[in-house]
């Protein structure tokens, strides 16, 4: 019987593989996945399968045939781009934070409740292999039926998109985060996905701190929309390499190393007469930014939560626009690199254990 694309679960690695992350890490460590143990089933916002994209070239354009046709094609790698889309949750927010910035500290402060604090990755001391976690879709998995069953290793996170806005529904916070692979599949996986997570929103209407380059936008209630986008510039081609892997004659990745990472926050907010930020950007004003969601309480004082700190930020771009018949100021603001802290620290607070550490 044919199946509609709402049957499709994917299970998500909360766990890193081990030995990925490190300096010593090998490939076979990025092309071993993790077990059922170490997956959860969260929300996803649209019908993305992980599957391995299957890269053949042919002998078209080559001499000595006698014609211009193709005679032979020949399998050379494989590659593994995914897309996570999802409304903001405590629960993914700790995943793509743990695994875009890659350097973590967990605590476990009371209860259920579980912090991360997450870092981008120093290469002096910490190296330049991500941490990297297995995806494993199914369709009517494990059934007579079964249709899908496959998973996917080495999935390392390139990047991702936080957006916060005005409005109702679940889409006035979304988290958008992409993925790559190492290439390497398991067909007919046998790994069990795990039955759905309840996860805990974080909306708009609990944001607890909007304070872009020291100005509180909560406060003066001016604030439209946020956009935070985070890039481990992955080199996606370095990681193939003599010795790098192969699987069905296909090259496959050994490694999954950031390359120049970058981050951007382009925000827009309402204009009135003593509206600072054309000022600010004039003068090279240098301030922080802290943008927190808190959501329901986990155990004690401990509540569901996720925020970005950036230490030290200073505006570059500054045009004015309209939204709902409104003047607004959009801003681009510039990211910089702090002595103690870093550029930006990412914390996530949720009822997890284990996310982001090998199993």
């Amino acid at each position: 019987m044919p199946a509609r694309s709402q049957e499709l679960k994917i299970g998500i690695g909360f766990n890193k593989q081990t030995g990925t992350g490190l300096t010593t890490t090998t490939p076979a460590q990025v092309q071993t996945a993790l077990a059922a143990g170490s997956l959860w089933n969260l929300n996803i916002g649209a019908f993305n399968v992980p599957f391995p994209s299957f890269l053949r070239e042919n002998d078209g354009e080559f001499f000595g045939k006698g014609h211009e046709w193709i005679e032979q094609i020949f399998p050379t790698s494989i590659d593994a781009p995914w897309t996570w889309p999802s409304f903001l949750t405590s629960q993914n927010w700790a995943q793509v934070s743990a695994f875009a910035g890659g350097k973590t500290t967990a605590t476990n402060p009371a209860g259920s409740a579980h912090q991360y604090v997450t870092t981008p990755m120093d290469p002096a001391a910490d190296g330049v292999n991500l941490p990297l976690t297995s995806l494993v879709a199914g369709i009517r998995q494990g059934t007579a039926g079964e249709i899908l069953d496959i998973a996917m290793t080495g999935m390392a996170l390139a990047g991702f998109t936080l957006r916060i806005q005005r409005g109702p529904g679940l889409a006035n916070t979304s988290l958008e985060s992409r993925w790559l692979g190492c290439g390497g599949f398991s067909n007919n996986s046998g790994i069990v996905i795990p039955s759905r997570y309840d996860e805990i929103r974080l909306g708009a209407g609990a944001a607890t701190s909007l304070l872009i380059n020291g100005v509180n936008y909560l406060t003066n209630f001016r604030f439209v929309d946020l956009e935070f986008t985070y890039d481990n510039g992955i080199i996606g081609d370095a990681g193939y390499f003599p010795g790098s892997g192969s699987q069905s004659e296909y090259d496959i990745r050994g490694r999954m190393r950031y390359g120049r990472r970058t981050a951007n926050l382009v925000w827009t907010v309402e204009l009135e007469s003593d509206s600072q930020e054309l000022a600010d950007l004039l003068a090279s004003v240098e301030g922080n930014c802290e943008i927190a969601i808190t959501g329901p309480v986990i155990s004690g004082p401990n509540s569901h939560k996720m925020m970005i700190e950036l230490p030290r930020t200073e505006h570059r771009a500054y045009s004015m626009t309209e939204a709902d018949g409104f003047t607004v100021a959009r801003v681009e603001t510039d990211i910089k690199y702090d002595a103690t802290s870093g550029p930006m620290i990412f914390t996530a607070v949720t009822d997890r254990s284990g996310i982001g550490a090998a199993p």
